[in-house]
């Protein structure tokens, strides 16, 4: 469904969105390594979990929400 869009808004292509949306996903997937790998090496020495706890939360939004517009708009 396209909607008309005035001249000053800048829209992306078809190309540039696919595109945003797949390093968008590995993004995803590499907070959730680097949080699950920040998790164990901190729980191991008894520190604090936030920071990891963060980066795999933003990582597992990053990655539902790109894989739902990647799989929506093939």
């Amino acid at each position: 469904m396209k909607y008309p869009f005035p001249d000053f808004v800048p829209v992306p292509s078809y190309e540039a969105m696919l595109t945003i949306s797949i390093v968008s996903l590995f993004v995803g997937i590499c907070l959730v390594c680097l949080g699950l790998l920040l998790l164990f090496l901190r729980k191991r020495k008894g520190k604090k979990t936030t920071i990891p706890w963060v980066c795999v939360s933003i990582g597992i939004i990053l990655i539902a929400n790109h894989s739902a517009q990647l799989l929506f708009n093939l």
